[in-house]
């Protein structure tokens, strides 16, 4: 392999093992230090870096599932408020008509006085 043809896969592999989760990072340091794998850095995969990358995997699944629900249930509560905002509006319009029925209502029986008192 020549040495620019080396450096892309350096970069490449790097960038792999940059993404490699704790579980499997701790499973690849056990099977090196077990002698299932001639070491770190090799390409191959042994027992336990292959069951921590499974746990890896599950944990973020977990994770994202954890994130969906909180995500649905901030869409819950959004709606929640929504609803209770219109429901507010409502009962605001209901008591502006009221107040105003009973203004007139009030006034009406004012004027009635008035007609009694002869004013």
């Amino acid at each position: 392999m020549t040495r620019t043809a080396l450096i892309p896969a350096i970069v490449a592999l790097a960038l792999l093992a940059g993404c490699d989760g704790p579980r499997e990072n701790a499973g690849e340091k056990t099977d090196a230090n077990a002698g299932v794998v001639s070491s770190e850095d090799t390409t191959a995969s042994g027992p336990a870096e292959t069951a921590g990358e499974v746990q890896d995997r599950a944990a973020d699944s977990v994770n994202a599932a954890v994130k969906a629900r909180a995500h649905a249930a901030e869409d819950q509560a959004d709606a929640t408020r929504g609803t209770a905002d219109q429901k507010a509006d409502a009962l605001e319009e209901q008591a502006r008509k009221v107040r105003s029925q009973a203004e007139q209502q009030a006034d009406a029986a004012e004027d009635r006085a008035d007609a009694v008192r002869g004013r």
